[in-house]
């Protein structure tokens, strides 16, 4: 079977002459939805992809974000970011994907262009939201030689 993404919302697929299409389940609108509020620094996009009992583990924070908190998170965030030269814009690479038993899982190294704040991330996202974020930090600094 021969895959093809269509623009986020599905895949294509064919069998020696048949073709034909698959929509996504909604944890991938989902996940999809939380990155475009991260991105966009929408609160609104950004909660309204998350389920009710979602937790975001950052170690700057000294406590687990939940999310009724996650708009303030954001705020400070960006306000935290910007200090350092950052403009929001990112750079996501080294993406892995699995979706098993409901849940799809995706580990991804993070980078903030223009700073040398960067680091790994793993979301998982359920069919009711994204229900849990942990970010980690690399520092080149104390890392280099």
């Amino acid at each position: 079977m021969l895959l093809k993404r269509l623009s986020g919302l599905g895949y294509e697929w064919r069998v020696g002459n048949k073709t034909g299409k698959k929509l996504m389940t909604t944890r991938f609108e989902l996940r999809t939805r939380y990155i475009e509020g991260w991105y966009g620094l929408d609160a609104d996009k950004l909660i309204s992809s998350t389920s009710h009992d979602f937790m975001f583990d950052d170690p700057a924070e000294p406590e687990p974000v939940n999310r009724a908190s996650l708009p303030e998170y954001m705020i400070r965030w960006d306000k935290r970011t910007r200090l350092l030269g950052a403009t929001n814009v990112w750079d996501l690479s080294d993406e892995v994907r699995q979706d098993r038993d409901g849940i799809l899982t995706d580990w991804e190294w993070w980078e903030l262009v223009g700073t040398d704040l960067c680091g790994m991330a793993i979301v998982k996202t359920r069919d009711d939201g994204v229900f849990f974020e942990r970010i980690t930090y690399f520092d080149r600094l104390s890392n280099s030689s």
